[in-house]
């Protein structure tokens, strides 16, 4: 009965849980001001509007693209029927982040409905959609939203394509498939994503010993390089190779560490010397609501009892095939978690659907028969209504949430991404607002500090970074200095000691009663200079 309900009302269902995440991700969408990489994306999308496009040749087009579509529309809003309720640029930057957030719950809902069952589907996507995790990256303009989008999207078509196994409709599906693999690397360089869905049809799959046929691998790759080429021509300019190769030499990192639980760690080194192993299972134990961190135990458990079944060795083998490569390179950051969501999402989903059937199968039936509406008003309540209100509540700072096994410690495990630069808007306001005519200011986020000054008439402060030792050394002594915990670095960690020892900020910025930023400013600067 219930199987076929879910089957009669599954749009309508999938309907109003994209609706639901759309609410989550859109809310107050302006709340936190611009972080450090969202300003780049903001010069980035301006500078598409006026016909250039070698900006911020690090990212691919296609999230800059959409974000100039979207500061466009914003731009013709509020100087047209919104002047009286105009749409901030904060939020006209996250908000294509915001819809394809929601819309991955889609995504989501498809690949697990093919391996797995309508319910195991619906269950998935509600999971997506009220994801703390999901959410608060899905609401900053970075990459990874689209990444996931694209890739779990194209391996729902791979999939598809493989069930089908030859013939028009198939050659359709993986022409599909490859398009949203290059609308994948449009979005960011992650070839290494295509790569995983190759390994796992080679190692897991025997029916990967079905060859796709010539013509199918044509179409599939072909489509690839064109949907990548087409969205992000770019790529192909001699300019962006050079860029590519400074890259990947690391010429562009400026800062070093990554403070975690007051510890300062190298994220730029792999193995004894980098980040704990533990970052991500950490991140995910406390920033998760409880039951489903349940969830997601049981069906590890589950999953692995059946690890020899298709649907299930796809969906352990992408579950495990990221958390364990990630958790041994050096660098580690709270975004990068989105291309796991999925996988672990589903496996909950499987984790919660076993519950329900240890439920349903209790060995004494005439207490089954009297206790089942109790017990299934109660798993609903725990497992899935529970996790809704959680997310509903604790927006739209959606990053400080921690459930009970964090012990209230707000931005204390991990305050980089914990705070993403959240108070440097307010503390620039309160800056601008006191500090006198070329006054210097000193901070850890350059374009942010200078976008904000420009926003609030104060394009005469002058900035410097703290952790350029000559530019610190050469500012007055009664300049303003913004520390934040998230952006304490190698380079800036004594200085920061020492400041903080002998004096007291002259405001301190709260989010969510957690420290975002503390202002100083000091006439014994000299004298802290002096030892440094």
């Amino acid at each position: 009965m219930v199987t076929t309900f879910i089957a009669k009302h599954k749009l309508a269902a999938l309907f109003l849980i994209v609706a639901l995440g759309f609410y989550l991700r859109a809310r107050d969408l302006g709340s936190a001001g611009f972080n450090e990489d969202e300003i780049h994306k903001v010069e980035a999308g301006r500078s598409y509007l006026r016909g250039e496009f070698l900006t911020n040749l690090e990212h691919p087009m296609l999230m800059k693209s959409l974000i100039a579509v979207s500061l466009a529309a914003s731009d013709a809003w509020n100087s047209g029927p919104g002047r009286s309720n105009p749409v901030s640029e904060e939020a006209a930057v996250r908000l294509p982040n915001a819809i394809f957030g929601s819309l991955t719950a889609i995504v989501v809902f498809l690949l697990a409905q093919e391996l797995f069952g309508a319910s195991i589907g619906l269950v998935s996507a509600l999971l997506w959609a009220t994801s703390i995790i999901a959410i608060t990256i899905n609401r900053v303009a970075k990459e990874d939203t689209l990444l996931v989008f694209f890739t779990w999207l194209a391996y729902y078509l791979y999939i598809r394509a493989r069930d089908l196994g030859i013939g028009k409709q198939a050659t359709r599906f993986y022409t599909a498939s490859g398009a949203s693999f290059g609308l994948m690397l449009a979005s960011k360089y992650f070839p290494h994503y295509l790569g995983l869905n190759a390994l796992y049809y080679w190692f897991c799959d025997r029916r990967a010993r079905r060859p796709m046929g010539k013509r199918n691998i044509l179409l599939f790759l072909g489509t690839c390089a064109a949907a990548l080429i087409l969205v992000n021509p770019v790529v192909v300019l001699p300019s962006t190779l050079n860029y590519f190769v400074h890259y990947v030499c690391g010429s562009s990192i400026t800062h070093h560490g990554y403070l975690m639980m007051g510890h300062l760690y190298r994220e730029d080194v792999p193995g004894a010397g980098g980040m704990p192993k533990y970052f991500y299972l950490l991140l995910f134990a406390i920033k998760t609501p409880i039951p489903i961190v349940a969830g997601l135990l049981v069906g590890v458990v589950d999953t692995w009892k059946r690890r020899r079944e298709p649907g299930i060795s796809f969906v352990l083998f992408m579950f495990l095939a990221w958390i364990v490569p990630f958790s041994l390179v050096g660098a580690k950051w709270m975004r990068y978690m989105l291309a796991w969501m999925p996988a672990v999402y589903i496996v909950a989903a499987i984790g919660l659907a076993r519950i329900w059937s240890w439920l349903a199968t209790m060995p004494n039936r005439s207490v089954r028969v009297r206790l089942a509406p109790a017990v299934y008003a109660a798993f609903s309540i725990v497992f899935l209504l529970y996790p809704i209100g959680v997310a509903a509540h604790c927006g739209p700072y959606y990053s400080l949430y921690l459930n009970a096994l964090g012990f209230g410690r707000t931005a204390y495990y991990f305050p980089h991404d914990e705070m993403n630069d959240m108070g440097l808007r307010p503390a620039i306001a309160r800056i601008a607002a006191d500090a006198p005519y070329g006054a210097s200011v000193g901070g850890e986020a350059g374009p942010v500090f200078k976008y904000y000054f420009h926003k609030y008439g104060r394009d005469d402060l002058h900035y410097f970074d703290l952790s350029d030792r000559t530019k610190r050394l050469s500012a007055p002594d009664s300049a303003f200095l913004v520390l934040q915990d998230g952006r304490t670095y190698v380079e800036n960690i004594a200085f920061v000691r020492s400041l903080e020892s002998r004096q007291l900020p002259i405001r301190t910025v709260e989010i969510g009663g957690a420290d975002a930023a503390r202002i100083y400013h000091s006439a014994e600067l000299a004298e802290l200079r002096s030892g440094q």
